[in-house]
């Protein structure tokens, strides 16, 4: 029987091999984990690699990622813990060899881990998920929405990472996951930018022009691919006039904000009404892309529930499009959980997919 042939050159951060390894030989070590399994692993990677199958590397270090080796061991100081590995073959992808989405297939691994080494395994898997989510384009590899709509699960940030894989690594995970982050980023041209000082204050009618135009950049940049550029202009000319901003401001009793960063000026936008149900509605909460990511949409959150405590309203609410993967994410990690399913017409053919979801909060 022929060896399959070469497609991909070595990669650089597993092994080099003088022959092609199989998955018997990964097989014959039944249950053991230990450093000799651990180096069949990276062997077998790099041999799937080097044939043209990157999928199949992945899963071959995820089980190299399952030996709970301690910081001793010497196979670690010959092929340190694989997060640089992922990170280069993520980053070095090539377009014609199937690789699935390693975003997704973390996910899962990550929320349905069984025993031996939960903890760990389920850690290193979210650590993994997080160079995925900081490496590829969400639009070509995004989460799978209704696994979390469904079971309510909520997507780690990096401090929850930082704090798991400290405390459950026996060997040094959180160094090896922290240099391949920094050196994907630094690949891809990203720094991580410090949270600004930004302050939120409400304003009156003659501000909305500002909100109006904040709107119309945010939305264009934001929007497309999540509803038709059709549906985007619509909205915008219905719900951001001025006019029918102050009637809000006037009929309802909404509360309009603009939220300013320190040399900035003002880089989002909020509005929410009180419910006669004690409930604060958020109706708007829009962050410019340039400022996402850096704890000015929780900030905003914040100062919306010190607002909705001080009228005595003990509940949040808002609609989010189920497709906007990135606030769904956020309004997670802020403690909001899903209600149910709303799709309302909103005139001249389109609607509004949203979920509803709501965060009680505490005094």
């Amino acid at each position: 029987m022929s060896l399959p042939s070469m497609i991909n050159a070595p990669h650089p951060h597993l092994p080099r091999i003088e022959r092609w390894h199989t998955a018997e030989e990964i097989n014959a070590f039944g249950k053991d984990r230990g450093p000799a399994f651990y180096e069949a692993c990276h062997l077998y990677a790099q041999t799937l690699w080097q044939i043209g199958f990157p999928a199949k590397c992945i899963l071959l270090l995820n089980r190299a990622l399952a030996c709970p080796l301690t910081q001793d061991e010497p196979i670690l100081q010959r092929w340190p813990l694989p997060y640089q590995a992922m990170a280069w073959l993520l980053l070095n992808r090539p377009n014609d060899q199937f690789i699935g989405n390693p975003r997704r297939h973390w996910q899962h691994l990550a929320t349905r881990m069984v025993e031996p080494n939960k903890a760990l395994r389920t850690w290193r898997a979210w650590a993994c998920w997080y160079l995925a989510k900081e490496t590829l384009p969400e639009s070509e590899y995004p989460s799978d929405m209704k696994q979390i709509r469904d079971e309510g699960i909520v997507e780690p940030t990096h401090e929850d990472i930082t704090t798991h894989l400290a405390q459950f690594s026996p060997a040094d995970d959180l160094f090896q996951w922290q240099q391949a982050l920094q050196w994907s980023r630094e690949q891809l041209g990203r720094s991580r930018a410090l949270p600004p000082l930004v302050r939120i204050r409400r304003i009156d009618a003659f501000e909305l022009p500002v909100i109006q135009r904040l709107a119309h950049e945010i939305w264009h940049r934001c929007y497309p691919g999540i509803i038709s550029v059709k549906q985007i202009e619509y909205m915008l000319s219905i719900w951001y006039q001025p006019g029918a901003m102050a009637r809000e401001m006037e009929v309802r009793d909404t509360w309009f904000a603009l939220i300013e960063a320190e040399t900035l000026g003002p880089v989002g936008y909020l509005s929410f009404e009180r419910y006669p149900d004690d409930v604060a509605f958020i109706n708007k909460l829009y962050i410019h892309p340039d400022m996402q990511g850096r704890g000015v949409g929780a900030a905003a959150l914040d100062w919306i529930a010190q607002r909705a405590l001080e009228m005595c309203c003990p509940r949040l609410r808002l609609r989010v499009n189920r497709a906007n993967a990135l606030a769904i994410r956020a309004y997670q990690r802020a403690g909001f959980v899903f209600m149910e399913d709303v799709c309302s017409d909103i005139g001249s053919g389109f609607v509004m997919d949203d979920y509803l979801m709501e965060k009680k909060l505490t005094v």
